[in-house]
């Protein structure tokens, strides 16, 4: 019986080790796909709902108020929506005098009439990221 070298290293992104949790939350490689896919499906209600709050022309569903990318046949929600004093950004980046390093918040609101902004970031962090998530709101 002969030992073979047994290596716990990630088979994608090789620099962690491949466990459940990272496979789920922190492979980059993943990340750059399935975790947005994830994030974009957990966001998307919620811009839906504030949608219908504030009055702005829905679909009948949460699910099909998307549009179809015809190059790459993925479903998000359009990046801008649109009624009388209320707009609604989806994921655009929010121009600033200063520069920040992560100016994209998923859901962005402007209430002309009141002269207000409301910006919506999500993160669905795995159990070992909440601390640092939490961290990060203070």
């Amino acid at each position: 019986m002969s030992k073979e070298a047994f290596n716990s290293r990630c088979r994608l992104c090789k620099q962690h080790e491949e466990t459940t949790d990272h496979l789920n939350s922190g492979c980059s490689i993943l990340e750059q796909n399935v975790c947005l896919m994830r994030h974009e499906k957990v966001c998307t209600p919620l811009l839906y709902s504030a949608c219908k709050v504030l009055g702005i022309e829905t679909t009948d569903r949460w699910y099909t108020h998307t549009h179809t990318h015809t190059h790459t046949h993925t479903h998000t929600p359009r990046p801008v929506y649109e009624q009388e004093d209320v707009t609604v950004w989806w994921n655009q980046a929010v121009h600033t005098d200063r520069e920040f390093p992560a100016n994209r918040p998923d859901i962005t609101i402007k209430n002309k009439k009141e002269k207000a902004y409301i910006l919506i970031n999500m993160a669905i962090p795995a159990d070992r990221d909440v601390v640092q998530k939490e961290a990060e709101k203070r």
